[in-house]
């Protein structure tokens, strides 16, 4: 699939979307990416997880309150924009196949296995800013928004 297709589907993953509203290392090309896809696609678990991750931000003082009502209002009026995959019982034991397979997080088997499946319906590239599951997302043959950052010294 091309770069710059009009149909392209990117699929990210819970800290791409988180750093559109921060201001870490990989926030411009999260707002770039972003700002360039057509469609977005996420897996249903980032509903939980940015609420438990902009709290725990929040209490680490990382994040002001404002800003996590900022993420948490975008997040949620955002998803009847966004291909939305529920966790299946099918993604829950893809997830559980690839934690044996790679050094994921139970969270991250979560997402590339949901983008495995969205992948059998429509074509797509993966963005996360995680090198672990970047790594695995590879190796599992899906394609992902280049980091060049994590392509030196593969």
């Amino acid at each position: 699939m091309s770069k710059n297709s009009e149909d392209e589907l990117i699929v990210f993953d819970t800290n791409a979307l988180i750093q559109l509203h921060t201001q870490e290392r990989f926030s411009n090309l999260a707002l770039s990416i972003y700002q360039k896809a057509k469609y977005i696609g996420v897996c249903n678990l980032v509903v939980p997880e940015i609420a438990g991750a902009a709290g725990a931000m929040v209490r680490n003082k990382s994040l002001s309150k404002r800003d996590r009502a900022k993420i948490q209002s975008f997040l949620l009026d955002n998803l009847e924009n966004w291909l939305v995959l529920p966790v299946s019982k099918k993604v829950c034991r893809k997830a559980f196949d690839l934690c044996q397979k790679h050094p994921l997080k139970g969270a991250d088997a979560v997402h590339l296995a949901a983008a495995l499946a969205m992948q059998l319906f429509r074509e797509l590239r993966f963005f996360t800013l995680d090198k672990t599951l970047y790594q695995a997302t590879q190796k599992e043959k899906v394609p992902v928004v280049t980091i060049p950052e994590f392509e030196r010294g593969r």
